[in-house]
């Protein structure tokens, strides 16, 4: 087993780059997801704002609109002169000063256009829009009754009756939900976590391995080419596996127990597939590359190029139908699938939407590690020609 010792030796100089990517992911993934996203029920909050107002009408409609205007914002009284209103501005003190005309209360109740308030905020700011739409909203409420035959004191009342009704207004918990678990975060980002620690992590010992000048002097002792392969091979899966357990104990440290639920068990499952596949690309690139100085940039390019098609940066929601056609042919892309399922998963549901994605990442696994046999053979057969 000299062969598997000394894999292990080469990879202990490599540990500092192994624990310093996870824990920046893993660090990543806890500050996502405590940023409130999580499993309960968001619901929308009413924005309130600061503003001022000048009733120069002062009838019933104008005091009807103010009203309104109170209702979810609050009103601060300011002097009516241009440096004041300048100054509480600036302070924040209000958000927007608005200023009802003479005579707007009259042409609401005629046919004709109505008087526009004037309104003042900070140029830049979307206060005076926010206000606008509220009054216009309410305009328009009050002269729909109006056209409606009542008289100008019912339109107020029913106006100001309809208004006091609100709707309670919840996320929806169905799949293609925008919010997610906290677990989620957790193990959304494992494709590009996982192929940057075994490229950068275990590619280099491949490559010393699969150097020409160490497989000739190999050749001239009593290790064979199987054997020294075979024992690779099981370096390879060993620090494979101990990643995987190495990032669960670190995840379990960030949800605790809900690792131990059956969506734990999933999520499990699910990176031990995606595994076989990253271990397949380092696989591959060990027999490939010559120099380990371009495993960095390559990890990178695969990584990020497999994480933006194929929903892991981006949710798959804003891929385009072409991208998402051609992230069909990337592994991420069936890994994100399954954390989606996974994560709204409920008892009882059934299992097809899981087991699909796990077994085309395993054959994606498996196909890399026959493209990596493959080329190891035909380049045997050209050294001993």
């Amino acid at each position: 087993m000299q062969v598997y010792k000394v894999f292990f030796r080469i990879l202990n100089k490599q540990k500092g780059m192994v624990i310093m990517y996870l824990f920046i992911f893993l660090g990543v993934s806890a500050i996502v997801s405590a940023q409130g996203i999580n499993n309960e029920k968001a619901a929308f909050e009413t924005a309130s704002y600061n503003f001022s107002v000048f009733d120069e009408d002062n009838s019933d409609i104008s005091r009807s609109l103010v009203g309104y205007l109170e209702r979810d914002n609050e009103r601060v009284e300011i002097a009516d002169d241009k440096e004041t209103i300048q100054d509480e501005l600036y302070s924040r003190t209000t958000n927007c000063v608005i200023r009802i005309p003479e005579g707007f209360g009259k042409s609401i109740e005629g046919n004709g256009k109505v008087l526009p308030m004037e309104m003042i905020s900070i140029p830049g700011t979307f206060y005076t829009e926010t206000f606008k739409s509220m009054g216009n909203q309410y305009i328009s409420l009050v002269r729909s009754y109006m056209a409606g035959g009542f008289p100008a004191a019912e339109a107020l009342k029913k106006a100001e009756s309809t208004n006091k009704e609100k709707v309670k207004v919840d996320m929806s918990e169905g799949r293609g939900s925008s919010t997610h678990s906290r677990m989620y975060y957790f193990f959304a980002y494992v494709p590009y976590i996982f192929i940057s620690v075994c490229v950068v992590g275990i590619g280099p010992i491949l490559i010393v391995f699969h150097r020409k000048e160490l497989q000739e002097r190999n050749s001239c002792s009593s290790y064979s080419l199987f054997r020294t392969n075979v024992e690779l091979f099981a370096g390879t899966v060993t620090a494979g596996l101990g990643l995987l357990v190495l990032f669960l104990l670190l995840v379990f440290f960030g949800v605790r127990t809900d690792l131990f639920t059956i969506q734990g068990l999933f999520h499990a499952m699910n990176i031990f597939c995606f595994l076989v596949v990253a271990l397949g690309i380092v696989f591959i690139l060990g027999q490939i590359l010559k120099k380990t100085s371009v495993l960095s940039m390559l990890s990178n390019v695969i990584g990020l190029g497999m994480s933006f098609l194929g929903g892991v940066f981006v949710p798959l929601e804003f891929l385009g139908d072409g991208i998402i056609k051609a992230a069909h042919f990337l592994p991420s892309y069936w890994y994100i699938l399954a954390v989606r399922f996974i994560d709204t998963y409920k008892p009882g549901d059934s299992l097809s939407g899981l087991w699909t994605p796990l077994g085309i990442e395993l054959l994606f696994g498996a196909a890399l590690f026959c493209v990596g046999l493959a080329y190891a053979k035909t380049k045997q057969r050209s050294a001993e020609a």
